[in-house]
C-alpha cells in the first residue's frame, strides 16, 4: 500500500477534474492558452472545449479550428488533456445547423402524430395509415385499418397517422432539432463534427487528444424545438415501420393507434413501439459514433437527456442504461445542489460496474449560481462519489464574462474570488477519484430496472402512471439506501446481452459483477430471458424477492411462465418497501451498519465499499447537510483502521473495537461530512488515545475588518433617449430590449436565440445608433478617493457626463474580467448624482449593467457612506456591503495560554463564504473550506496574546446578480433567473447573506 498512499497524496491528471470550458466570445488562441495554464496550475486534469452561447467565432470554421490546434498543440508542454465536445452548445446530433444544411429533411426530427377525425373530408392525402373505429374517450371499442375512403356508421370516426418534421426553432440556430433516429442524420453529423476534428488532428487523437463528450442527444423534439398544434405524437423517423418489422416481426400500423389509445392491444403495442424506439436510438446514434471513436482511438463520453424522469427519459431515449454499453467512460447530469437524485447516478455506475468500465464521469454543479461554495462543490460530489461516480465535469469554465455569458447557468469556477484556492477542492476529488477506481465495488444484490414496465402503460401524453411508478421505484432505492444495503441496477437489454448464472457459487452474473440477491420491485412486464435467468439463479439455490403488485406479462404479453417465478419455493413475495426493508437482512449478510444514537440505520448516510489487494475500501457520507450525527459504524470484518484524510492527504490509524465479525468505531460526523477508512484484515493497529475537548475559547461578537477588494455599488437600473425624449426609469436590460426593438434588431433578452456567430458580424442599418443613457446614485459622504466606474460597454462609450459636466473616458485597467474597464470618476458631490452617457449602438451591441467601484460604504438606503471599519457577527450585506464581491478579512486578538500536550482547532459552526482562509500572528496556516472542518491552529499561536485574522471569500452573486427574483436561494438559476417579470419580480434587491454568523471557537483538546 505505499505506492498507494504515494499516489493518494497528489494523484496525478488522470485522477482530475476535466470541467466544461465554455468557449463563448470572440477567440484569442494566446488567451486561450493563458486560460489552459491557470487550469493546470489550480490543479485541473483537462478540459471539454465546448462552443456555449454568446460565441462569436464561426463554429467548426477555420478560426475555431486554428484555435483548438493551438490548445491542442499548447496542452502537450503544459501537460494538461484536452478532449473535444461535440457541438454548438447542446444537444447533440445537429452540429451547429450544418446537419440539416448538408441532408435537408432526413436530419430533421420527426414526430408520428395521430389525429381523430369525424369524416373522409378531413383527410389531406398525406396520411401514413388510416383507420375506421368506434373511440369511447380513450378507449378503442374496435379498430380496422382502412385503404381507401369509406362511409362511417354512426359513433365511427377514422384514425389517421402523419409524420411531421419539427419545426425550426432560434436554439438550432434557424433549423429544426436533429433526427438521432436516423443513422444517416447520425452519420452526417460525424461527418461534419468528428471527421473535421480528425482531419485537423489526426496525429493527436489517443495521444493528446482522449477523447469526445455529447451531450444530451435525445429523439424527442418536444423538448428543445418548439411544440406542434397536434395532441398526440411519439417520437418517430422514416425508418421505423421497416426497422419495427425486422426487430418484432410484424407491421407496425397494424397496431400503432393502440400506442396512442386504451384497448385490447395497448399493452403489447406499446411495449413493442417503446423498445423498438430505444433500440433504433441506440444503433443510430450512440453505437454508431462509438464504433467511429474506437476506429479513430479516442474515448466516448458523454450523457443522455432527462436521465431520472421515467416518461421523460422513454420519450427522450426509450430507455437510458443501454447507452452505457457504448460510452467508454458513462455519463450523468447533476444540476442544482439536488442531493437525492439517486437512480441517475445508479444508473451509470451500475452499467459500468456491470461491463468493466472504471470510470464514471458527472457534469455537475451546472445552476448553482454565483453564491455556490466549496462546501457545495464537497457535498453536492461526495454523494455522488459515494454511489459511484469518480470523476467531475464541472459547469462551467467560462472563457469570457462579458454580456450574457456571465448568465449561462452560473458560477464560473474560474471567475470567482475563490478561484485561488481551487486547487484545494481538485485535489480533494482527485484523492477521492484515485481511490474510488482501485479494486471492485462490493454490491450483492441486482435491483431490476422496471422502465420496460412503465413502456406498456405509456401513450407518450399521459405521464402520470410512468411518472408514479418511476417515484416509487426510486423510493425503494432511497430505502435500500438507507439501510445500507449497496446494489446495481439491472437493465433487461444489458442482462439479456450479458447475463448468466454461476450455478456453482449460486450467483446471478452480469459481466463483471456478481449477485446473491435479485430483487423485483413493483413491475408489470418481464422479458423472456430475464424470467428464464431468473429461474435457473432459482434453482441454483439463488433467492429472489417480489414486490406486489406482481408482474403479469412476458414482454407485453400474458404467459403462464411467470407461474413458475412467482411459486418457486426460494422467491420471496413482500409488500411494500418497509415489508423489504425488514426481511432482507434476513436474507442476505449485512456489510456494514450506520447507527444513530438510537441503534437505528441512519438512513441519510451513503457508503460505498471496495476491496482492492485483500484491503477494504469504505467511503461513508452524511448526506444531511444541515445536521451533524454521533454513529456508532460497525464495518465487516476485522482489523486494523486507517483514516485516509481527502482534504490534507494525511492518514492515522484510528481506535476501534472488533465485534462479532465487524470492527466497531463510535464517530462523528458534522454536516455534509465525509470520511474515508481502509481496513487492514488480520492486522493489530497502534492508536493515540482519542482527544477530547477541554475547553472552548469564544472570540469576541465584533471585529475589526479590512476590505481586500474594492467596494461595489451595482446600477442596473436607468433612462435612456433614442431621439427627443427620456424614458422612464427602468432596469438596464429592459431599456436594451425597447432600443433592439425600436431599432428593429435580434431580441437578446435571454440567451435562447440564434448563436452570435450566425449573425454579430452582419452590417446592421441602425449600426452606429446614437443612445444616451442617465445613470443616478445618491452619496452621503463623498469618499475621500476616486470612484471609478466599471463597465463592459467601454468602447462603444463616446462621451461621459458627471452632474453634467464632461469628464475624459480614461481606461484604468480591468476588473474581474478583460471586458468589464474601469474609468474614474469626478465631480461627484453629496446628494443624487447623473452620470450621463453617450454610446454608440450596433447590433452587436450587449448593454449591460455598470458599477461603481471604490472605498466607501453602502447603507440600506444604497447611499454611498464612510466605512465603519468593523463588522458584528452576522450578514455583511446589512452592514454596509450589500454588493460587494471579494474578500473580507475579519481581525481581533485573542489570549491564549497553551498546555503541554495540548491541541488547539479553530472552527466556526455557521457561516456564509466560499471557503476562509485563517492568518494567526502574520503567517497563513490553513484554509476552512466548510463549516464541518476544524483547523488544527497550536503550532502557530503564541502563549498570551495572538492576532488571528479570518479572510472570508465571497462571490460575485450580489454584485452581478439575480438581483430582483424574489426567491433568495434560487434553486434552478439560469438566464432568465436574472430577466424576471411579474410574480417573480420584485423592485427591491435581494442579497445573499455574507460574513460570519456564529462565534468563532479555540476548541482546545488533550
Amino acid at each position: 500500500m505505499e505506492e498507494v498512499k504515494k499516489c493518494f497524496k497528489n494523484p496525478g491528471k488522470e485522477y482530475r477534474a476535466i470541467p466544461f470550458w465554455s468557449w463563448n466570445d470572440k477567440l484569442i488562441s494566446s488567451k486561450l492558452i493563458s486560460q489552459a495554464k491557470d487550469f493546470k496550475e489550480k490543479g485541473i486534469g483537462g478540459f471539454f472545449m465546448h462552443s456555449r452561447v454568446g460565441l462569436e467565432t464561426e463554429y467548426m470554421g477555420e478560426e475555431w479550428l486554428k484555435c483548438v490546434e493551438d490548445v491542442v498543440k499548447a496542452s502537450k508542454e503544459i501537460d494538461i488533456d484536452p478532449w473535444l465536445y461535440d457541438e454548438d452548445r447542446w444537444p447533440s446530433g445537429f452540429a451547429g445547423g450544418k446537419v440539416a444544411k448538408i441532408i435537408g429533411d432526413e436530419g430533421r426530427a420527426k414526430v408520428l402524430a395521430m389525429k381523430i377525425l369525424k369524416g373522409p373530408h378531413e383527410l389531406k392525402g398525406d396520411e401514413l395509415a388510416i383507420y375506421k373505429s368506434q373511440i369511447d374517450g380513450e378507449k378503442i371499442k374496435y379498430l380496422q385499418r382502412i385503404e381507401n375512403k369509406v362511409e362511417l356508421l354512426e359513433k365511427e370516426v377514422l384514425i389517421a397517422l402523419y409524420r411531421l418534421i419539427a419545426p425550426k426553432t432560434e436554439w438550432y440556430n434557424g433549423d429544426s432539432p436533429p433526427d438521432n433516429l436516423n443513422p444517416k442524420s447520425v452519420n452526417a453529423f460525424i461527418k461534419s463534427t468528428h471527421e473535421v476534428y480528425y482531419k485537423r488532428l489526426k496525429e493527436e487523437f489517443g495521444r493528446t487528444v482522449k477523447g469526445i463528450f455529447t451531450d444530451e442527444p435525445n429523439i424527442y423534439p418536444y423538448l428543445w424545438g418548439g411544440e406542434f398544434d397536434v395532441e398526440y405524437v411519439l417520437p418517430y423517423t422514416d425508418i421505423f415501420p421497416q426497422f419495427f418489422k425486422e426487430r418484432r416481426g410484424y407491421d407496425f400500423f397494424e397496431i400503432a393507434p393502440y400506442v396512442f389509445l386504451n384497448g385490447e392491444k395497448s399493452i403489447k403495442a406499446r411495449y413493442d413501439f417503446w423498445r423498438t424506439i430505444s433500440e433504433l436510438f441506440v444503433e443510430s446514434y450512440t453505437k454508431q459514433i462509438s464504433n467511429w471513436c474506437k476506429e479513430h482511438n479516442i474515448l466516448f463520453t458523454g450523457h443522455l437527456l432527462e436521465e431520472n424522469i421515467f416518461p421523460h427519459a422513454i420519450l427522450c431515449s426509450g430507455s437510458i442504461m443501454p447507452h452505457y454499453e457504448y460510452l467508454d467512460i458513462p455519463g450523468i447530469d447533476i444540476l442544482t445542489e439536488v442531493k437525492y437524485e439517486f437512480l441517475t447516478v445508479k444508473q451509470a455506475s451500475s452499467v459500468a460496474n456491470q461491463l468493466g468500465k472504471n470510470r464514471v464521469i458527472s457534469e455537475t454543479y451546472g445552476c448553482t449560481g454565483w453564491e455556490f461554495t466549496f462546501e457545495g462543490q464537497k457535498h453536492v460530489g461526495d454523494w455522488q462519489y459515494a454511489l459511484g461516480v469518480n470523476l467531475r465535469c464541472q459547469h462551467l469554465f467560462l472563457y469570457s464574462l462579458r454580456g450574457c455569458r456571465k448568465r449561462d447557468y452560473p458560477p464560473s469556477f474560474n471567475h470567482n474570488p475563490s478561484w485561488e484556492y481551487q486547487n484545494l477542492i481538485e485535489d480533494y476529488f482527485a484523492r477521492l477519484s484515485y481511490i474510488l477506481t482501485l479494486g471492485k465495488p462490493i454490491r450483492e444484490i441486482l435491483l431490476i430496472h422496471p422502465i420496460e414496465s412503465s413502456w406498456c402503460e405509456f401513450n407518450g401524453r399521459d405521464k402520470s402512471i410512468p411518472q408514479e411508478r418511476g417515484e416509487e421505484f426510486q423510493n425503494i432505492i432511497s430505502a435500500l439506501l438507507g439501510i445500507h444495503y449497496d446494489f446495481d441496477l439491472g437493465d433487461e437489454t444489458i442482462i439479456e446481452k450479458y447475463g448468466k448464472v454461476d450455478k456453482e457459487k449460486k450467483e446471478f452474473v452480469i459481466g463483471e459483477a456478481r449477485y446473491k440477491l435479485v430483487i423485483l420491485p413493483q413491475m408489470l412486464t418481464l422479458r423472456k430471458s430475464t424470467l428464464f435467468l431468473l429461474l435457473e439463479f432459482l434453482e441454483s439455490g439463488g433467492k429472489v424477492i417480489l414486490l406486489e403488485p406482481l408482474p403479469e406479462y412476458i414482454e407485453g404479453e400474458e404467459s403462464k411462465d411467470l407461474e413458475r417465478l412467482l411459486n418457486h419455493k426460494n422467491t420471496v413475495i413482500l409488500k411494500g418497501r418497509k415489508a423489504l426493508t425488514e426481511n432482507i437482512e434476513n436474507i442476505l449478510l449485512r456489510r456494514i451498519s450506520i447507527r444513530d444514537v438510537v441503534g437505528q440505520e441512519a438512513e441519510q448516510f451513503l457508503y460505498m465499499e471496495r476491496v482492492f489487494n485483500g484491503k477494504k475500501i469504505f467511503f461513508i457520507v452524511n448526506n444531511d447537510r444541515e445536521r451533524g450525527y454521533e454513529i456508532d459504524l460497525y464495518l465487516h470484518g476485522e482489523g486494523r483502521i486507517e483514516e485516509w484524510d481527502l482534504f490534507t492527504g494525511e492518514i492515522k490509524n484510528v481506535f476501534s473495537m472488533p465485534t462479532e465479525g465487524y470492527q466497531h468505531l463510535r464517530v462523528k460526523f458534522a454536516p455534509a461530512d465525509s470520511k474515508l477508512y481502509v481496513m487492514y484484515p488480520g492486522e493489530i493497529g497502534k492508536f493515540e488515545k482519542p482527544k477530547r475537548i477541554q475547553k472552548v475559547l469564544y472570540m469576541e461578537p465584533v471585529f475589526e475588518i479590512e476590505r481586500l477588494d474594492p467596494n461595489v455599488l451595482t446600477l442596473d437600473t436607468c433612462q435612456y433617449k433614442i431621439e427627443e425624449n427620456w424614458s422612464r426609469e427602468v432596469p438596464i436590460w429592459i431599456a436594451q430590449r425597447e432600443i433592439r426593438k425600436y431599432l428593429g434588431m435580434i431580441n437578446i433578452d435571454h440567451n435562447h436565440g440564434i448563436q452570435r456567430w450566425k449573425w454579430v458580424n452582419t452590417p446592421h442599418s441602425k449600426d452606429n445608433t446614437k443612445i444616451e443613457l442617465k445613470l443616478k446614485f445618491q452619496v452621503k459622504k463623498v469618499p475621500k478617493k476616486e470612484i471609478l466606474l466599471l463597465t463592459e460597454n467601454f468602447d462603444e462609450i463616446e462621451k461621459i457626463f458627471v452632474n453634467e459636466i464632461e469628464i475624459d473616458k480614461i481606461d484604468r485597467g480591468w476588473y474581474l474580467d478583460e471586458n468589464f474597464r474601469k474609468i474614474p470618476l469626478k465631480n461627484i458631490k453629496e446628494g443624487e448624482n447623473v452620470i450621463h452617457i453617450i454610446l454608440t449602438y450596433k447590433n452587436s451591441t450587449e448593454l449591460e449593467d455598470f458599477y461603481l467601484l471604490g472605498d466607501f460604504a453602502v447603507n440600506p438606503k444604497r447611499e454611498i457612506i464612510e466605512e465603519d471599519k468593523s463588522l458584528s457577527l452576522g450578514d455583511w450585506t446589512l452592514q454596509g456591503y450589500p454588493h460587494y464581491a471579494g474578500r473580507m478579512l475579519y481581525r481581533q486578538n485573542i489570549n491564549v495560554e497553551k498546555q503541554e500536550k495540548e491541541k488547539i482547532f479553530l472552527s466556526i459552526d455557521d457561516f456564509s463564504a466560499t471557503l476562509i482562509k485563517v492568518v494567526i500572528n502574520n503567517k497563513e496556516c490553513g484554509l476552512i473550506p466548510w463549516k464541518s472542518y476544524k483547523l488544527e491552529i497550536t503550532d502557530f499561536l503564541n502563549n498570551g496574546e495572538n492576532k488571528i485574522e479570518l479572510i472570508l471569500y465571497g462571490s460575485l452573486r450580489n454584485m452581478l446578480g439575480p438581483l430582483h427574483h424574489r426567491a433568495q436561494k434560487i434553486p434552478f438559476v439560469s438566464a432568465q433567473s436574472f430577466r424576471v417579470e411579474k410574480e417573480e419580480y420584485t423592485s427591491q434587491y435581494v442579497f445573499y447573506p455574507y460574513g460570519l454568523f456564529s462565534p468563532v471557537k479555540l476548541e482546545v483538546m488533550y
